[in-house]
């Protein structure tokens, strides 16, 4: 008999770092096949990736933020990061350096739910606005469009010895309320980080 899958959206731990590096790796290789060299894809590293969101999450908090989506089971089906923006040239004080869910699990509400958490952080925190960079070529861009972002800026970004086009969503205000939405055959909850 099917269950229901409730996932909630939590700050990440320490134990978590693992499962944000498995979606972040498969990810990668399922996004930018076709768009990135194979062998730099093939050379990221799940045991390097987990290193890295260790350290990662030991130093997050509500200001720069790691979150996953999460069911009671521990197991994760997406996360963010964000913090304050890299690219202090343009007006937005809050950056999603971050985005991914799982393959197999995209189009469910998570990645909305995970940015409607970021936006309450940091509405909250009093920032103004928010940006993320998305690879031009990335067909996943457009989700930054379906959640109201707006085309902001573009760049040229180095990666494994090419140089690939980035292009800039922006939000001037953070206000994408609360959320509740279907998984999958279970619910999406989205609770107040406090």
């Amino acid at each position: 008999m099917d269950e229901d899958i409730r996932i909630g959206i939590r700050m990440a731990r320490p134990a978590d770092a693992a499962g944000i590096a498995n979606i972040f790796v498969d990810s990668w290789r399922d996004t930018y096949a076709g768009i990135l060299p194979v062998t730099g894809l093939l050379r990221m590293s799940k045991p390097d990736q987990t290193a890295a969101w260790t350290r990662a999450i030991s130093c997050a908090n509500l200001r720069n933020p790691t979150l996953v989506a999460a069911d009671a089971n521990a197991n994760i089906y997406g996360f963010v990061s964000a913090g304050i923006s890299r690219d202090r040239s343009l007006p937005y004080e809050a950056e999603i350096f971050t985005l991914y869910v799982a393959p197999g699990f995209t189009s469910q509400g998570i990645g909305a739910s995970l940015m409607s958490s970021v936006f309450r952080l940091f509405s909250k925190a009093n920032y103004g606005g928010l940006i993320i960079w998305a690879l031009a070529d990335n067909p996943s861009r457009f989700f930054y469009e379906a959640m109201g972002g707006r085309l902001v800026a573009e760049r040229q970004h180095p990666l494994w010895g090419a140089t690939y086009r980035e292009i800039a969503y922006g939000w001037g205000s953070l206000d994408l309320g609360k959320s509740t939405q279907r998984v999958g055959r279970g619910s999406l909850t989205d609770p107040s980080l406090d």
